[in-house]
């Protein structure tokens, strides 16, 4: 099996790669091709003619896709909508990546794959566009959610408070936003998983995350506690996403369900504490 993976200097698709080793795997970076050239993306899939195309690749700066729309749109909705048809052209799946960014954060308690979206600034936006896109072509389309990425690769939150911990005495971190933390090595092992059983699953939309909860500062403290005991957890203080401004808003609760995939694809999963232990 012939596997293409775009992104694959990003979190998600290093990983991929990493745990797909059985498979022919395609693996594509951003200076092979720039999901911008849409030409690009096209040529690729009909040289190599894969039998499958995983796309972990995005554009996914939240606040700088403020200013950035159309880059925004053109790699997180333009490019999956091509890769979608070139997947039907070819009659083989098509695996996509999305965000709890799709929702606004008012819902109280998680969030199914059937709920309302409503995107608060353009990174959502433009990911639920790609969403959109991808069901409209058709076709063997696996579209999974997922939230709070997180690895040891890349500038991601663990990485941040792991530096944080090393260069300041204390540390303030946003406690009224909450969602699931999932790190890059349990979706790509999920993946792993699934690959062999996308035919026995309807194609749509996945909620993939570990299960369990939390808030960015409970995660921050897990963090910490597990990579630099040394400092004073006492000194990691609370605070209200109002007093940490950023350009983009983000939804204060993105808890996404993950039952569907469960049920759909045979799959046991631990909670999020459990699968950080692993990083």
């Amino acid at each position: 099996m012939k596997i293409l993976i775009t992104g694959t200097n990003g979190q998600v698709g290093h990983a991929l790669v990493g745990v797909l080793g059985k498979y022919e795997v395609i693996s594509v970076n951003r200076q092979q091709c720039d999901l911008i050239n849409l030409d690009q993306i096209e040529y690729m899939i009909d040289s190599y003619q894969p039998d499958l195309i995983i796309n972990p690749a995005a554009y996914t700066n939240v606040d700088s896709a403020e200013d950035e729309a159309e880059l925004a749109f053109r790699i997180n909705a333009d490019a999956p909508k091509l890769m979608a048809k070139k997947a039907r052209e070819y009659n083989i799946p098509f695996i996509h990546f999305s965000t709890d960014f799709v929702f606004d954060g008012k819902k109280k308690g998680s969030y199914s794959e059937g709920d309302f979206t409503n995107p608060l600034g353009v990174y959502g936006a433009s990911k639920l566009a790609g969403e959109e896109f991808i069901q409209e072509v058709g076709g063997q389309a696996y579209i999974f959610r997922t939230s709070w990425v997180y690895s040891k690769i890349g500038s991601n939150f663990y990485s941040t408070m792991m530096r944080l911990s090393q260069e300041k005495n204390e540390i303030k971190v946003v406690s009224d936003q909450i969602g699931v933390p999932t790190s890059s090595v349990f979706i790509a092992a999920q993946i792993q998983k699934i690959i062999p059983k996308l035919n026995q699953a309807q194609p749509g939309i996945f909620h993939l995350v570990p299960n369990g909860n939390c808030s960015w500062y409970e995660f921050a403290k897990e963090i910490i506690v597990k990579t630099n005991p040394v400092f004073d957890i006492n000194k990691i203080y609370p605070i209200k996403a109002e007093q940490y401004p950023s350009k983009a808003k983000r939804p204060l609760n993105s808890i996404l369900e993950n039952i569907r995939i469960k049920k759909a694809f045979m799959l046991e999963f631990e909670d999020w504490q459990s699968e950080l232990k692993k990083i």
